[in-house]
C-alpha cells in the first residue's frame, strides 16, 4: 500500500477540453489530460483530483446545485465524479448510432465499422433535472443522476433531425426547451418533452457552419454565431409591427399570422412552443484576417457574449445590441482560444489554449488577471526540490523591473521561507525554467533565459539561487531574491547535460558531451572557469556532490561508458585527487547518494538494473533488478510485444521470461530516510519504490492510466491492425476538423515540419507517448515529483482534496489516522462519558487509541489548560507519534483539518517536549520505513520536522501581519490606556 497520493499535476494547467466555472464562481475546473484540476480562485490553489477516465477529457459539466460534475472523454464514455469524496459513482457510454467509417476520432478503441461519433457538448439543465448530450447529429435528454437511483442517469428522450455535427447546445431558462448550433448551417429549437401543438423549428439563415446558438434569460431570442462571425439574432414575434412583417412571410398560413399577432406575455414560456420567430438583427464580429470563430460563451446574468478566435484574440459584446465592449489579445500564449466560460455572476471570464497549456481567468470590468497559469509546451525535462536551508529568507522581496521573467506578483510576494514551503523548479524542452510552489500548485515565477532544452536543475545549499544546465552550451545561476539570471558560465563547445553545486555554494560542476566529455568546474562568485577534469570517454549524464560534510570537495560523475569516477577537487592529483573509476556492466544513466553519511551511492545502468557501491571500499554491496517491474507498454507503432509469450513453456525457469529487456530506469532518488529509493522509467507509466536494505519492490505507482497515450497498454488488439501490420492509430484519415477549432491543421503542419530523430520539440513529430524523464524527493520525504512529457506529477503524504468553498472540505489520507489499540472499553461512547465525568486524562488516552479524527480533536479542545500537563504525562510511550501527527494535522491552518487555535497548540507542543523530551529523542531509530508501510506508524524525525515547518510557516504569516500594523496597535494600545485613567 503507497501511503503517496496525487496532489498536483503541475506544468499542464490545460490539455483541452471544455472548462467550466463553478455554480458559485469561485473555482474553475479545466481538464488535465484524463483528470480534472480544481483551481481555487479565492485562495490561490489548486488540486488534481485523482479518479481517471479512459482517455482525454472532452467535455467536464458542473452540477448547478450537487458537488457533482459529469466527465466526458474522447471516446464517449460519461463518468458522474463526486467532488467531495473524489470518487466516480457511475460510469456510461454515450453512443451514436452512426457507423460511418471515416469519422473523426480514430484514436477511439472501436474498430471502424464500429465508429464512435464525438461528444460535441454536454449541460445541466438549470432547475438540474436534465443532462443534454450532443452526440454528432443526435440530441440526448438524460435524466439527472439521483441519489435514489444510485447516482445512475437514465434516457429521457432522443432527438434527431440535424444533417451534420451539432456544435452546441443551450438550455431556456425554465429548463424546457434546447436549441442547438450544428454544422449544417442551421439552429433548431427542441422541447424536453413532447408539447401540443410544438414541432421543432430550424433556423436557416446562416451560410457557414454555425459555431453557437443560445437563448437570451427572458427565452424571447435565440442568438447564432457562424464559423465566419456571423451573428445573427431572432425574436419571437410579440409586438404588433414583428406580427404584421411576420405574417407577410408566413403567407396562406392564417392560423400562426392570428396566434402570433397577440402579445407575448413576459415570462410566459408555454408560448414558446406556439409562438413565431422572425429574425431581428444581424452583425459581425469584424475579426481579423484568416481568424475564424472557434469558441463562444453567454453570460445570462450580464448579457455578455464571449467571442474566441483561432487568433488568440477573443471579444466581449453586449447582447442584443451586440455593441464592442473590447477586442483583446492576452499576449502571445493564446495562439487559439479552445475554450470559453463565463462565471455565473458574469464578472470573470475563462479563456484557455491546450497549445501552450494556458489558462487564465480575466475580470473584464477592471481588465486584470485574476489567475494565469502556462506550463512547458514540450513537457518537463528535469525537477528538483528546494534543499530548504537553515535562512529564511523573504521569497520575491526585490524584484527588478527589467528583469527577463515572468513573475506573480501575488503568490512571490508572500513573505513565507523556504523552509516553510515546498519549492520546485522545473527545466522544459522550451527553455523555461519555473518555480512551484506544491503547497498552492501555482507557478509564480518563470525565466525564459535559455534557447535550447535545459537538461538539468538544482538548488544551491542555502535554497536562494538555482542552477540550471542547457544544451544551448551554458549553465546559468538564477537569484531567488530578484528573479533575475546574475551568471551565466560557459565553457568549450560542448553541452551541459547535467549539474551540481558544493555544500557551500561557491562551486559548481556540470557534465558534458559534444567536443568534449569533461566535467567543468566553476567559482559561482566569480563565474571564472576553475578546472577541466577528464577522464571520461562519452556523455557525462549525472554529476553530484558527497552530502557528508567529512567529505567536502568529493565529486562522483558517471557516464555512458560504463565508469563512475571519484574526484577529490581540492586535492592533488599525486596526493588524494587521483581518479578512481568504478567498472559497472553497462552504462550509467543516473546516480544518487544515500543521505545517510553513509558513503553508499546508488547507480542505473542500461540493463535495467540498480547497482549500490560501498565508496569506501570501491565495491559492489547490492542490486536491484528491476526490469520486470518496469511493466513498459507497447507502442502503435511497434512490432513486438512489450510482454514476449510466445514459446512460454520453455521459459517456465527464466525469470526474464516474457519481458522487455530493451528498458531500464533512467531516474533514481534517494527518499530524506535513505532506506528507500524512487526509480522511474523512460517509457513507462510506473514508479518503482524499492527497500535499499533488503533490495525488495515496496509497491509501484502507476502515473496515468490514459489510453490517448501510446505505449500504456502492454497488449495490443489485433483488430485495430490492418492488412500490413500497421495500426490504425498511426494514421490520420479523417478529412474534417476535430472538437478543437483548427487541430487537425496544426497537427499536420508540425507533422510536416518534423525533422527525424527529433522526439521532443517543435521539430518533432506530434506524438502521445508518456515520458517520465525524471524523479526528485523533498528533504523531508514528505513529498516526490515525477517530471513527465505530459506534467509535473506531484505525490504527498498530505494531500487533501481542495473542493469549491461552499462544500465541506474532507481529508484525504484518512488513512493516516488508524486505530492504534482497539478493545471493549475503546468506543466513541466510553471517550463522551469520560469527558463529561471530567475525567480528562482517561478521555483523552481511549480516543488516542481509537484514534477517530472527529473524536481526538474533541477531546483536544476540551482538556482545560490546567490540565494539559497531567494529560500528556500520563499518555503511554507508543503514543507520542499519535499525538504528534494529530497536531501536525490540526496546526496547519491550510489544512481541512486545520484550527485557528495557534496559543492551544503550542501549549500542548510546550508540554510534550517538557516531559516526553528524552523519549522523543530515543524515539529515531525505532520505526523504519518498512514498519511504516506495514503498521501505518509515523517516523518520528519526518514528524519533527513536520511541525517545525509548520510553525515557521505560522511565525512568518504572523510577523508579516503584525510588522505591517504595528503603529496602529500601538495607537490603539495608547488610546486605551488613556481612556482608562
Amino acid at each position: 500500500m503507497s501511503l503517496y497520493s496525487l496532489a498536483h499535476v503541475c506544468g499542464a494547467p490545460y490539455t483541452g477540453g471544455r472548462i467550466c466555472f463553478s455554480p458559485d464562481g469561485g473555482c474553475i475546473i479545466a481538464p488535465v489530460g484524463n483528470r480534472v484540476t480544481v483551481y481555487d480562485l479565492q485562495t490561490s490553489k489548486c488540486t488534481t483530483l485523482s479518479s481517471q477516465t479512459r482517455s482525454d477529457l472532452a467535455i467536464v459539466s458542473y452540477h448547478p446545485t450537487l458537488p457533482l460534475a459529469i466527465l466526458i472523454d474522447s471516446h464517449g464514455y460519461g463518468y458522474i465524479l463526486n467532488l467531495l469524496r473524489d470518487r466516480i459513482l457511475h460510469r456510461l457510454q454515450f453512443k451514436s448510432s452512426s457507423t460511418i467509417p471515416t469519422e473523426k476520432n480514430h484514436s477511439s478503441l472501436l474498430p471502424p465499422n464500429e465508429a464512435q461519433r464525438l461528444v460535441t457538448d454536454a449541460a445541466f439543465s438549470p432547475d438540474s433535472k436534465y443532462f443534454a448530450v450532443a452526440i454528432g447529429t443526435k440530441l440526448c435528454v438524460w435524466r439527472s443522476p439521483a441519489e435514489q437511483l444510485c447516482w445512475r442517469m437514465s434516457l429521457h428522450r432522443e432527438l434527431v433531425g440535424h444533417m451534420d455535427t451539432i456544435n452546441s447546445l443551450d438550455w431556456s431558462s425554465d429548463s424546457r426547451f434546447i436549441c442547438t448550433a450544428s454544422a449544417d448551417l442551421t439552429v433548431r429549437l427542441w422541447s424536453v418533452n413532447p408539447i401540443e401543438g410544438f414541432v421543432p423549428c430550424a433556423f436557416v439563415d446562416h451560410r457557414r457552419a454555425v459555431k453557437a446558438a443560445f437563448f437570451s434569460a427572458d427565452m424571447h431570442r435565440i442568438c447564432a454565431i457562424s464559423r465566419e462571425g456571423v451573428i445573427i439574432v431572432w425574436k419571437v414575434a410579440g409586438a404588433d409591427e414583428d406580427g404584421e412583417n411576420a405574417a407577410k412571410h408566413l403567407g396562406r398560413n392564417k392560423k400562426k399570422a392570428d396566434r402570433m399577432t397577440k402579445p407575448m406575455e413576459a415570462g410566459n414560456s408555454a408560448d414558446i412552443a406556439t409562438a413565431v420567430w422572425v429574425k431581428e438583427t444581424q452583425a459581425y464580429c469584424n475579426q481579423a484576417r484568416n481568424t475564424v470563430v472557434s469558441r463562444v460563451a453567454f453570460g445570462k446574468a450580464t448579457n455578455l457574449v464571449v467571442i474566441g478566435f483561432t487568433g488568440g484574440i477573443f471579444g466581449l459584446y453586449r447582447f442584443p445590441s451586440f455593441d464592442s465592449i473590447y477586442t483583446l489579445r492576452i499576449g502571445n500564449e493564446l495562439p487559439v482560444v479552445d475554450s470559453v466560460d463565463v462565471s455565473r455572476d458574469g464578472d470573470w471570464l475563462g479563456l484557455a489554449c491546450s497549445e501552450t497549456g494556458t489558462l487564465v481567468v480575466w475580470e473584464w470590468k477592471s481588465e486584470t488577471f485574476i489567475m494565469k497559469q502556462q506550463g512547458h509546451s514540450s513537457g518537463i525535462r528535469c525537477v528538483a526540490f528546494s534543499t530548504g536551508g537553515g535562512s529564511s529568507i523573504n521569497v520575491g522581496g526585490v524584484v527588478d523591473k527589467e528583469m527577463r521573467s515572468d513573475v506573480d506578483q501575488h503568490h512571490a510576494g508572500n513573505k513565507l521561507g523556504l523552509g516553510s514551503r515546498y519549492l520546485v523548479a522545473t527545466g522544459g524542452f522550451d527553455g523555461k525554467v519555473k518555480l512551484w510552489d506544491t503547497n498552492s500548485g501555482i507557478c509564480f515565477v518563470t525565466f525564459s533565459d535559455h534557447t535550447a532544452s535545459v537538461e538539468a536543475v538544482c538548488f544551491t545549499p542555502q535554497a536562494n539561487a538555482i542552477i540550471t544546465a542547457s544544451l544551448d552550451g551554458t549553465v546559468r545561476a538564477f537569484d531567488l531574491f530578484r528573479y533575475k539570471n546574475f551568471r551565466t558560465l560557459t565553457a568549450s563547445r560542448v553541452q551541459f547535460i547535467s549539474v551540481a553545486c558544493d555544500s557551500s555554494g561557491s562551486i559548481v560542476c556540470a557534465g558534458s558531451k559534444g567536443e568534449a566529455y569533461s566535467v567543468f568546474i566553476w567559482s559561482l562568485q566569480s563565474g571564472k572557469l576553475l578546472d577541466e577534469l577528464h577522464g571520461h570517454s562519452s556523455a557525462v549524464t549525472s554529476v553530484a556532490f558527497h552530502p557528508n560534510i567529512a567529505y567536502s570537495g568529493f565529486l562522483v560523475s558517471a557516464s555512458w561508458d560504463k565508469f563512475i569516477n571519484v574526484w577529490n577537487i581540492y586535492g592533488r592529483a599525486d596526493k588524494g585527487g587521483a581518479t578512481e573509476p568504478l567498472l559497472n556492466s553497462s552504462s550509467i544513466v543516473a546516480i544518487a547518494f544515500d543521505p545517510r553519511d553513509n558513503n553508499l551511492l546508488a547507480a542505473a545502468v542500461l540493463c535495467g538494473q540498480i547497482v549500490f557501491w560501498d565508496l569506501d571500499n570501491s565495491e559492489q554491496i547490492g542490486t536491484i533488478d528491476g526490469i520486470r517491474d518496469l511493466q513498459t507498454g507497447r507502442d502503435h507503432g511497434e512490432f513486438y510485444a512489450s510482454n514476449n509469450t510466445r514459446g512460454k513453456k520453455g521459459q517456465v525457469g527464466d525469470l526474464q521470461a516474457g519481458v522487455n529487456k530493451n528498458q531500464h530506469f533512467n531516474s533514481i532518488a534517494y527518499v530524506a530516510s535513505g532506506r528507500t529509493l524512487i526509480a522511474g522509467s523512460r517509457n513507462s507509466a510506473h514508479v518503482c519504490v524499492y527497500n535499499t536494505e533488503k533490495y525488495t519492490l515496496l509497491y509501484s505507482m502507476t502515473l496515468t492510466s490514459n489510453r490517448s497515450f501510446s505505449g500504456i497498454l502492454r497488449e495490443l488488439n489485433s483488430r485495430y491492425m490492418n492488412e500490413y501490420g500497421h495500426s490504425i492509430q498511426e494514421y490520420d484519415l479523417s478529412d474534417e476538423d476535430e472538437a478543437a477549432e483548427g487541430a487537425s491543421e496544426r497537427r499536420r503542419i508540425q507533422a510536416h515540419n518534423a525533422l527525424p530523430g527529433v522526439q521532443s520539440s517543435e521539430l518533432s513529430k506530434l506524438s502521445k507517448r508518456f515520458h517520465v524523464w525524471q524523479v526528485a524527493c523533498s528533504l523531508d520525504g514528505r513529498q516526490f515529483a515525477a517530471a513527465t512529457s505530459h506534467g509535473l506529477y506531484v505525490y504527498s503524504m498530505d494531500a487533501f482534496i481542495k473542493t469549491p468553498n461552499y462544500a465541506k472540505e474532507t481529508l484525504k489520507s484518512i488513512g493516516t489516522f488508524q486505530p492504534q489499540l482497539l478493545t471493549k472499553n475503546v468506543t466513541t461512547g466510553n471517550v463522551l462519558v469520560a469527558l463529561e465525568e471530567k475525567e480528562y486524562a482517561k478521555a483523552f488516552i481511549l480516543a488516542i487509541a481509537l484514534n477517530d479524527f472527529n473524536t481526538l480533536l474533541r477531546c483536544y479542545e476540551n482538556v482545560p489548560a490546567s490540565s494539559i500537563g497531567k494529560v500528556v504525562a500520563s499518555i503511554d510511550t507508543e503514543f507520542i507519534c499519535v499525538l504528534l501527527n494529530f497536531i501536525r494535522a490540526v496546526i496547519n491552518p491550510d489544512s481541512p483539518s486545520g484550527t485557528i487555535h495557534l496559543n492551544w497548540h503550542l501549549l500542548w507542543l510546550e508540554e510534550i517536549f517538557s516531559i516526553h523530551m528524552q523519549t522523543i529523542g530515543g524515539l529515531g531509530d525505532i520505526n523504519s520505513w518498512q514498519g511504516m508501510v506495514t503498521s501505518g506508524k509515523i517516523d518520528i524525525r519526518t514528524m519533527l520536522l513536520l511541525l517545525l515547518r509548520q510553525l515557521r510557516q505560522t511565525k512568518a504569516n504572523i510577523s508579516g501581519v503584525l510588522s505591517s500594523n504595528y503603529h496602529t496597535l500601538e495607537y490603539i494600545k495608547t488610546l486605551a490606556e488613556k481612556n482608562g485613567e
